[in-house]
C-alpha cells in the first residue's frame, strides 16, 4: 500500500504528537490521539498518513495565533483524513492573529470532520472557515461553523466548482462574506441533511447560501434569520440545480431589492418546504418570499407571511416572477403582503397550477399583476 503525506515521510514512520509516540490508525483502530496543544494538532495534520483518523482532546480549544502557510491556519489537507473532534474547538485568535482561514482541502484532499467547532477564520479571499478546491471532498457531521469571515465568497465554507461536500447535523452561525454566501458558497455537488443556517450575512448575494454552479440537495435543512444587502436573504441561485426537501426558509431579510427569502435565476424545486416570514425591504423591493426568473417548482409547499414592505413600489410579497416558468403543485401562497398590489403573486407569465391556492394576501392576491395566475381571485 502506498501512502502520501504533505511532508513526504514514510507511512510506517511513528508519528510523534506532543512528544508522545503514536502509530498510524489502522482499520478497526481507535485513531491517533492529539493532545490539547496547537503544535500537536498542526504536526498531526501535516504528518498523518492517508486514511488516518486523528482524535482530538475532548472539549479542548486549539488556538491558532498565526498561519501555517499563506492564508491557511492549518496544514492543507491533500489526502484522505478524518478528524474526530470530541466536541473540541479550533479557533483563530482574532484579537492578535493575522487574517487566515482554518482548513484548506486541496484538489486531492478528502477531509472528514466530526463533532468539532470551527471558529473565527478570516480569509482575505474565499472560505473563511473551510475552503474546498475543485475536485476536493469534504464531509461534515455535527460540525459548527461559527463567526468565520471571507472578504469575498463563502464566509463559513466555500465549495469550488467540481468539489463535493456532504454536510449532516451541522450548524452555520454568524458567518459573513464581503461578497456572496455568508454561510456557504455552494458551487460544487453539495448535500445537506439536518443542517441549520442561522444569522449569517452576505453583503451582496445569499445571506446563508450562494449557489452559482453544480447540483445541491438540501434535506431537513433550515435557513433562518440570515441577511444580505442585495439579493437572496437566505439563498441566491444563479446556476445549476437546487432542491429543498422537508426544509424551512424562514425570517430572512434583504435590505436590497429582490428576494427576501430566495432569489432564483436557475432551477429550484421546493418539496414539502416552508417559505415564511421573509422580507424584501428596499423601497422598490420585490418578492418577499421568492423572486424568480428561472424554473421554479413548488410541491406540497407553502409561501406564507412574507412581505415586500419598502416605502416605494414594493410588490409581490409572496412571489415575484420576472420571467422563467413557475409550477404550483398542491401548494399555498397565503397571507403575504406588499406596499403596492399585488401582495400575493406578481408575474408576467402564466403559472402551471395544480390544486393550489393564492389567498388572504394584501392588498390583493393577484390584481395588479400583468398576468393573473389561473384560479387566483382578487
Amino acid at each position: 500500500m502506498r501512502y502520501t503525506t504533505l511532508s513526504g515521510i514514510a507511512a510506517l514512520a511513528t508519528i510523534v504528537v506532543n512528544g508522545v509516540g503514536a502509530v498510524p490508525a489502522v482499520a478497526g483502530g481507535s485513531g491517533i490521539p492529539v493532545a490539547c496543544d496547537t503544535t500537536a494538532l498542526t504536526t498531526a495534520i501535516a504528518t498523518a498518513p492517508t486514511g488516518s483518523t486523528l482524535v482530538l482532546a475532548r472539549h479542548c480549544t486549539y488556538h491558532l495565533t498565526s498561519a501555517y502557510a499563506g492564508q491557511d491556519g492549518l496544514p492543507p489537507v491533500d489526502r484522505q483524513l478524518t478528524i474526530e473532534g470530541q466536541d473540541a474547538t479550533i479557533v483563530r485568535d482574532g484579537a492578535t492573529a493575522a487574517a487566515f482561514r482554518i482548513f484548506h482541502v486541496t484538489a486531492t484532499g478528502d477531509l472528514r470532520l466530526d463533532c468539532v467547532t470551527v471558529r473565527g477564520g478570516n480569509a482575505v479571499d474565499d472560505g473563511g472557515g473551510i475552503l474546498v478546491d475543485s475536485s476536493g471532498k469534504l464531509q461534515l457531521n455535527k460540525v459548527t461553523l461559527d463567526n468565520n469571515h471571507a472578504n469575498n465568497n463563502g464566509g463559513g465554507v466555500n465549495v469550488k466548482p467540481g468539489a463535493t461536500a456532504y454536510i449532516t447535523r451541522s450548524e452555520f452561525t454568524f458567518n459573513n462574506a464581503g461578497n456572496t454566501g455568508g454561510g456557504l458558497q455552494s458551487d460544487g455537488t453539495v448535500t445537506t441533511d439536518g443542517v441549520e443556517f442561522d444569522r449569517n450575512l452576505a453583503r451582496s448575494f445569499g445571506g446563508a447560501i450562494d449557489h452559482d454552479a453544480g447540483d445541491s440537495v438540501h434535506r431537513n435543512t433550515t435557513l433562518k434569520n440570515n441577511a444580505t444587502g442585495t439579493e437572496g436573504g437566505a439563498i441566491d441561485i444563479d446556476g445549476g440545480t437546487v432542491q429543498f426537501i422537508d426544509s424551512k426558509i424562514i425570517n430572512n431579510t434583504t435590505t436590497g431589492s429582490d428576494g427576501g427569502g430566495i432569489w432564483n435565476g436557475a432551477s429550484l424545486t421546493l418539496t414539502r418546504t416552508e417559505v415564511s416570514g421573509n422580507v424584501a425591504g428596499d423601497a422598490n423591493g420585490a418578492g418577499g418570499g421568492i423572486w424568480n426568473t428561472g424554473t421554479l417548482v413548488l410541491r406540497d409547499s407553502s409561501v406564507e407571511r412574507n412581505s415586500a414592505n419598502g416605502g416605494g413600489s414594493s410588490q409581490g410579497g409572496g412571489i415575484y416572477s420576472a420571467g422563467g416558468a413557475v409550477t404550483l403543485d398542491h401548494s399555498r401562497v397565503n397571507y403575504n403582503a406588499s406596499t403596492t398590489a399585488p401582495g400575493g403573486v406578481y408575474t408576467g407569465t402564466q403559472f402551471t397550477v395544480n390544486q393550489s391556492e393564492i389567498r388572504h394576501n394584501i392588498p390583493t392576491n393577484c390584481d395588479g399583476s400583468p398576468v393573473i395566475v389561473t384560479g387566483c381571485v382578487g
